[in-house]
């Protein structure tokens, strides 16, 4: 019995730091929400206000020197964005591997094996993953049978 009361006890635990943590998210969310709509109604009071204002509202926040706070945020984003560049180009070379594959594989397809092999010749199988050594090696066997008859 009280093993049972102890499982109960971590269940209604479990249960309430669930209930808690989606409590949070959602007064953040609503915190968030009022901020944005503040921050759009503010947008929206400068952009109908006099050009001229607006102008030099635009020069001063131009010639403001960046806080230690934002160049820090700049840092921040700056490492992030070269990041995502980092894996854009990854799956950038992915998308190429695949794409060479899935030519060759077309070119087995209606029997044109020399482009086929001609299009493996620029891939480096060292290089690929599981997958797709997988289809590699699934159509060198397709050219070497096509060589043999």
């Amino acid at each position: 019995m009280s093993k049972n009361n102890k499982q109960n006890n971590s269940m209604f635990i479990y249960t309430a730091l669930i209930f808690v943590v989606a409590l949070i998210f959602i007064i953040l969310a609503f915190f968030g929400q009022t901020n944005l709509s503040n921050l759009r109604r503010e947008t929206e009071d400068i952009s109908s206000a006099d050009p001229v204002q607006t102008e030099s509202a635009a020069e001063a926040v131009s010639t403001a020197q960046p806080t230690p706070a934002s160049n820090e945020e700049l840092a921040i984003m700056a490492n992030t964005l070269s990041g995502l560049r980092v894996e854009n180009e990854n799956l950038k070379g992915k998308i190429n591997v695949y794409d060479s594959l899935l030519a060759a594989n077309g070119y087995i397809s209606v029997g044109s094996i020399d482009e086929a092999e001609n299009i493996l010749n620029t891939i480096n199988r060292n290089s690929l993953n599981d997958d797709q050594k997988i289809l590699f090696d699934q159509i060198i066997n397709i050219i070497n049978e096509g060589k043999e008859q």
